[in-house]
């Protein structure tokens, strides 16, 4: 590149992912995505699973940039096979503090990563200790902000489902079934389809849980109530 040349960044992804949804219950994490990349508001590319799994320890989702992402899978391999090395799996806990430092960096270059991404995991050393074993669950946004929780939902999710799924949380807490967390999740989701024009009812459950490890599910689909159309004459 010479140095007369433009600099040339992305400012607006092309084909994106929308919202992902993750619950963390009594021995694992639950993590939900539909199975649509869109260009713009067309749902460009259907049967598009957005989780990654890292190893038995760890699953990634994302919502932004779908070509972004897939940059970024060739560096989490990179990161793995360094970390196999040493003869260890990396934790979701260092995939976490890792991405965030480089989702920064490139912020601070003015060539940010168009992604939200979810790392989800239990720690290797806390799985035989059930007493202590406490799952994971990291967010870490495009500008390198990341934070630790017990629930999230991103994009437009963020805007219309972490009150209800943090209700549903509150009420069992820590004590939360992996049956009745997939069920909080498939509630969300029919949530998201009423207001959500770029989401699918295609969608698919993975989970990381201390007995199983990382599981990826199959694919599903959820219909919805749309008797409540009936209602809804806003034709202005």
């Amino acid at each position: 590149m010479n140095a007369h040349d433009e600099v040339q960044r992305t400012l607006n992804p092309t084909c994106t992912g929308t919202s992902v949804i993750a619950l963390q219950y009594k021995t694992g994490v639950v993590v939900l995505t539909d199975r649509v990349v869109s260009y713009g508001k067309m749902a460009r590319y259907k049967n598009v699973s957005r989780q990654y799994k890292v190893n038995d320890n760890v699953l990634i989702a994302f919502g932004g940039d779908h070509a972004d992402f897939h940059w970024l899978q060739n560096v989490i391999e990179r990161q793995v096979l360094l970390w196999k090395r040493f003869d260890q799996d990396i934790g979701p806990k260092a995939l976490h503090g890792y991405l965030t430092s480089l989702l920064y960096a490139r912020r601070c270059k003015m060539n940010p990563i168009w992604n939200t991404l979810v790392v989800a995991g239990v720690e290797e050393e806390e799985k035989n200790n059930k007493e202590t074993s406490t799952p994971f669950i990291g967010v870490i946004t495009q500008k390198g902000c990341a934070y630790q929780v017990k629930h999230i939902a991103t994009g437009l999710g963020a805007f219309l489902l972490n009150q209800a799924v943090e209700d549903e949380w509150r009420k069992k807490g820590e004590n939360l079934s992996r049956e009745d967390a997939e069920a909080v999740l498939r509630k969300s989701l029919e949530l998201t389809l009423y207001h959500d024009c770029v989401a699918d009812n295609e969608f698919e459950i993975g989970r990381v849980d201390a007995n199983e490890g990382v599981v990826l599910g199959n694919e599903e689909k959820i219909i919805g109530d749309w008797s409540i159309a009936e209602t809804n004459c806003q034709y202005e």
